[in-house]
C-alpha cells in the first residue's frame, strides 16, 4: 500500500477483484492471520464503502440503521453477547456485514458458516514469490529472482514484513534482513511474554495445542494465549529472522523445561515422530527418548540421513559396537570416509570383537582406503586380518587382492568363505568368482558370471559399503571387453537405483561419461552432473575425471586444451597408485604424456600398471585396453621398436579372446604404417573392426591417417571416406542415444522435480535448494541430471531457458 497518498495499492486491489461491494445484502467474511494481508484488505473494503452513500458501522449495535454496512475489524475479539448480536444482524436483510477475523473459533462458527452459504469469505494466504514481485513492481523496487526468494525465507510469507523492507528500500536503506528483523521485532515486543514462549515452543513442535502445553499456567489463560499467539502469523514459522528475534525474547530454561516434558509426553504416549524428533534436537534438547525414534528412522533413511540419524543419537547416548558399524557403514556410503574410518578404528580396538564385526569394520576401512586410490593399502588390511577371519566378508578380500594382482592371496580368501549365506554374501561371492575368472579363465564365461551377480536378489550390494561397487565392477570388465552398450545399460540401471548422495552415484556417472567418450561423445564431461565436475572428489574419482578430460582433449587435437587438461591432472598424478581397476586412466594418462613429451610423468605407472598384469599371466580381457594404448603411444612417440611387444601380447590373446584379435589387426595396420606400407584393403577391414568392437575413433585415426600415408590417390580418397564415415556414423549414433533418453516432454517431470526446477531458475545453488527442500545437495543434483535428460537440454544454459518457458508464472 502507498503509505504516503493512503491509496490503495494493485496488491491489495487484486485480492478484492470479484469481490461485489455493492450486493445486497453485502455478506463478506474475511480470514487470515495477522502476519497476512487482512488488516489492510478490511481497510480497505472499509474505505471503498465509506467512499460511497452507504453509512459504515464499524461496532457490534443492535440499532444499526437500515441500509448501513456493519464492518467488524477483529471479530475474534468480541465477547459472546457481541457474537450474539452481531448473529443477528447477519440475519437481518435490510444492511450489510463485513467481517474480518483471524481465526474461526466455535462461536464465531455459525456467522462463518452463513456467510459461507449467502455471501463470500476471503481467505488470505500467506505471501508467494509472485505476491512479492507484484508488490516490489508497483513499489518499484527492482528484486531479482533470488532476492525474491530471500524475502520470501526471511519474512516467513509475512505481509507486514515484506511492506516493511519496501518501504525501507524506498527510503533508500536497502539491508533486507535489518528492515525484515526489525519489523518482526516489534511485532514480539508487542505480544505477551507467555506469547512469545508458545510460539519458541512452536517452533520445535509445530503441531503442539493448547492441551499439550503447560509453562506453568492455568489452562483456561493458556488457551486464550495460544489462541493470541496462533493468530500472529508466526507460529511455527521456519523464518530463521522469527526464531531469533523469538528466542531474544525468552527464558531458555523454562523453554527447554518444558520441550522436555513434551518429549517424554509423547515418548510415553508413543506419538513422537521424525520430524519432530529432529527439530527438538536442533532445538538443543537431548533426551534418551529422542533416541528410539531417530534410531528406528535410520533403515528408511539415505545413507546421508542415515548418518545425520546416528550422529544425533551419538551425541546423546553413546553407540554399541552394532550401531557404531552401521554408523560407519552409512556415513562411508554417504562420502563422509574420515567419520566413517575413525568410527571402523574404534570398532577394530574393541577388545573381544567377534570374527565377524572385525571383519566389518575391516572391510569398510579397507573400502575407504580403495575409494581413495589407495587399493594396496586396503589389501595389506585383509592380509593383516587373515583368511581364517573374514568369514562372510571373503569375496571382498578375494576381490581387493586380485585388483592389486595377487591370486594366491585372492584364492585363500575364497577357499576360506564361511559363515551363513545372505543375498549379499552370494552375490558378492558370485561376482569374486567371475573376477577370479577374468584373470584365470575365459572373457566369455567371467563376464557372464560378474553379470550374474547383478542379476541376484542383493547383487548390486547398495547396501554396504565395498572396495568397489558391483555395477562399476561389471562395467569395467563390460568396457575392457569392448562391450559398451552391454557396460551402458549395467550403469544407467544403477544410476536409476541410485540416491544421490551415495558414495557410488559419482564414481556411476564417471563410468557413464567414460562409455560415452570412448564411443566417440565429444560432450561427455560437459553433461556430467555439475557436482561430479566441481566435487571434491575422492582419488579414485577424481583420476577417472581428470583422465577423461584429458582423454577429451587428446582427440580434440587442440594441443593448448591438451596442455590446459594435462597440467589440471597433475595432482592427481602424482597421487595415483595402479590397480586392475584404474588401467583405463593410466592408459589415457599414458597417451597424453606421449604427446606432450611428458612421458616420464608416467613411466612408473606404465610400468607397475604392466607388472600387475604380468603377476596375473596377461589375461586378455584386463590386459588387452592397456596394451592398445601402448600401441598408440609408440605411433605418437613414432617408436615401431616399442609398438612390437604390445603386438606380439595381443596376438597371443588373440588367439581366445575376440576384442584382443580386433585390437591385434588394428595394432599390425599401424605398424606396418610406420614402416611405409599402405594396403587400404586392409586398413579399411581394421578400422571398421575397431568401430565393431567400441572403438570408433581409434577406427576413424587409423584410416585417416593411412589415408594421409597411401601415396595411392584413390585409395587416399577411399580411406579418407571410410575415416569420415565412421566419426558421422559414431556422431549420430550418440545423439540417437542422446536423443531417446531425452524425449520426455516436460509434462511429465514429477512434482519433486517440479519444485527443484522452479529453485534452479531462481539461481539457488544445490546446497541452498537442498535446505529449502530437506534433501541432500547431491539428491538436488540428481533431480537436476533427470530434468536434464527429460526435457532434452543439452547444456546448462540450454535448460535454464527451457525451465524458465515451463515455469508457472505465479511462482
Amino acid at each position: 500500500m502507498n503509505r504516503d497518498s493512503g491509496t490503495e495499492s494493485s496488491y491489495i486491489a487484486g485480492l478484492l477483484r470479484g469481490i461485489d461491494l455493492t450486493a445486497s445484502p453485502l455478506r463478506l467474511f474475511v480470514t487470515g492471520t495477522d502476519a497476512s494481508a487482512r488488516p489492510q484488505v478490511t481497510r480497505a473494503v472499509r474505505k471503498r464503502i465509506e467512499s460511497g452513500d452507504r453509512p459504515v458501522v464499524t461496532v457490534v449495535t443492535h440499532d444499526a440503521p437500515a441500509d448501513a454496512i456493519v464492518v467488524i475489524a477483529d471479530a475474534q475479539a468480541l465477547t459472546p453477547d457481541e457474537i450474539r448480536a452481531l448473529n443477528e444482524l447477519v440475519q437481518r436483510d435490510d444492511l450489510g456485514v463485513v467481517i474480518a477475523s483471524d481465526r474461526i473459533d466455535p462461536p464465531l462458527a455459525p456467522i462463518y458458516s452463513n456467510i459461507s452459504s449467502f455471501g463470500t469469505v476471503l481467505h488470505l494466504n500467506p505471501l508467494n514469490r509472485s505476491d512479492i514481485r507484484k508488490i516490489a513492481a508497483e513499489r518499484r523496487v527492482p528484486l531479482d529472482d533470488r532476492a525474491v526468494l530471500t524475502l520470501e525465507h526471511l519474512a516467513g510469507g509475512s505481509f507486514g514484513a515484506v511492506e516493511a523492507y519496501f518501504a525501507a528500500a524506498s527510503a533508500g536503506r536497502p539491508e533486507m534482513a535489518t528492515a525484515v528483523r526489525t519489523h518482526i521485532l516489534h511485532q514480539v515486543t508487542a505480544l505477551h511474554p507467555i506469547e512469545r514462549e508458545i510460539l519458541e515452543v512452536s517452533f520445535a513442535v509445530p503441531d503442539i495445542d493448547a492441551f499439550e502445553l503447560d509453562l506453568g499456567q492455568e489452562k483456561f489463560s493458556l488457551t486464550a494465549a495460544f489462541d493470541r499467539a496462533l493468530a500472529t502469523g508466526l507460529f511455527g514459522s521456519r523464518s530463521p529472522l522469527v526464531a531469533s528475534v523469538v528466542a531474544e525474547s525468552t527464558s531458555t530454561g523454562r523453554i527447554r523445561s518444558e520441550l522436555i516434558r513434551i518429549v517424554e509426553s509423547r515418548a510415553n504416549a508413543r506419538t513422537l515422530d521424525i520430524d519432530t524428533a529432529r527439530r527438538l534436537f536442533d532445538s538443543g534438547i537431548r533426551h534418551r527418548d529422542l533416541t528410539a525414534v531417530l534410531r528406528d528412522a535410520v533403515d528408511a533413511s539415505t545413507p546421508a540421513a542415515a548418518a545425520d540419524l546416528f550422529r544425533r543419537v551419538n551425541s546423546i547416548e553413546p553407540l554399541g559396537v552394532a550401531d557404531t558399524l552401521l554408523y560407519a557403514q552409512v556415513s562411508a556410503r554417504s562420502g563422509d570416509l574420515d567419520t566413517a574410518c575413525r568410527l571402523a578404528d574404534s570398532v577394530i580396538a574393541e577388545p573381544d570383537l567377534d570374527n565377524a564385526r572385525l571383519a566389518a569394520a575391516v572391510r569398510i576401512r579397507a573400502a575407504s582406503s580403495a575409494a581413495c586410490g589407495q587399493l594396496r593399502a586396503a589389501a595389506d588390511l585383509y592380509t593383516w586380518l587373515g583368511p581364517g577371519r573374514t568369514e562372510t566378508e571373503s569375496p571382498f578380500a578375494a576381490i581387493t587382492f586380485l585388483g592389486i594382482g595377487n591370486v594366491d592371496d585372492a584364492n585363500a580368501a575364497l577357499a576360506g568363505h564361511t559363515g551363513s549365506p545372505s543375498s549379499s554374501t552370494v552375490g558378492a561371492a558370485t561376482l569374486a568368482n567371475g573376477l577370479m575368472q577374468s584373470v584365470t579363465g575365459s572373457a566369455p564365461s567371467a563376464l557372464n558370471t560378474m553379470s550374474r551377480a547383478l542379476s541376484l536378489p542383493g547383487g548390486s550390494g547398495t547396501s554396504e559399503f565395498q572396495p568397489d561397487s558391483a555395477p562399476a565392477l561389471v562395467a569395467l570388465a563390460l568396457l575392457h571387453n569392448g562391450a559398451h552398450e552391454r557396460a551402458a545399460a549395467v550403469v544407467a540401471a544403477a544410476i536409476a537405483a541410485d540416491d544421490a548422495s551415495s558414495h557410488t552415484w559419482a564414481r556411476l556417472h564417471l563410468l557413464d561419461a567414460w562409455i560415452a567418450m570412448t564411443r566417440g561423445h565429444d560432450t561427455a564431461v560437459e553433461d556430467l552432473p555439475e557436482e561430479v565436475v566441481r566435487g571434491p572428489l575422492r582419488e579414485r574419482d577424481a583420476l577417472f575425471l581428470h583422465a577423461m578430460i584429458v582423454g577429451l582433449a587428446r582427440r580434440s587435437g587442440d594441443l593448448a586444451q591438451l596442455r590446459r587438461a594435462w597440467s589440471g591432472a597433475a595432482g592427481t598424478l602424482s597421487s595415483c597408485s595402479v590397480d586392475l581397476f584404474n588401467l583405463l586412466p593410466i592408459g589415457e594418462l599414458w597417451l597424453a604424456a606421449v604427446r606432450l613429451d611428458e612421458a616420464e610423468q608416467v613411466e612408473h605407472l606404465v610400468d607397475d600398471a604392466r607388472t600387475l598384469l604380468r603377476a596375473l599371466g596377461e589375461p586378455p580381457l584386463w590386459s588387452s585396453p592397456l596394451h592398445w594404448y601402448g600401441v598408440q603411444a609408440s605411433i605418437l612417440s613414432q617408436s615401431p621398436a616399442d609398438l612390437l611387444p604390445h603386438a606380439h601380447t595381443l596376438a597371443e590373446s588373440a588367439k581366445t579372446h575376440t576384442y584382443a584379435a580386433g585390437l591385434a589387426t588394428a595394432g599390425r595396420q599401424w605398424l606396418l604404417l610406420m614402416q611405409g606400407s599402405v594396403d587400404a584393403d586392409d586398413v579399411e577391414a581394421a578400422a571398421r573392426t575397431l568401430n565393431r568392437i567400441g572403438l570408433p575413433w581409434d577406427a576413424a585415426r587409423l584410416a585417416g591417417e593411412a589415408a594421409l600415408r597411401t601415396p595411392d590417390t584413390k585409395s587416399a580418397t577411399a580411406l579418407l571416406h571410410v575415416a569420415r564415415s565412421l566419426r558421422t556414423t559414431s556422431t549420430a549414433e550418440t545423439n540417437a542415444t542422446d536423443s531417446t533418453d531425452s524425449a520426455a516432454p516436460p509434462s511429465v517431470l514429477t512434482e519433486r522435480e517440479q519444485e527443484v526446477a522452479e529453485l534452479v531458475v531462481v539461481g539457488l545453488t544445490y546446497r541452498e535448494i537442498g535446505e529449502r527442500l530437506y534433501i541432500s545437495a547431491k539428491t538436488v543434483e540428481h533431480h537436476v541430471a533427470r530434468i536434464k535428460r527429460r526435457v532434452g537440454a543439452q547444456s546448462r544454459s540450454e535448460l535454464l531457458t527451457i525451465l524458465r518457458s515451463m515455469t508457472p508464472p505465479n511462482k
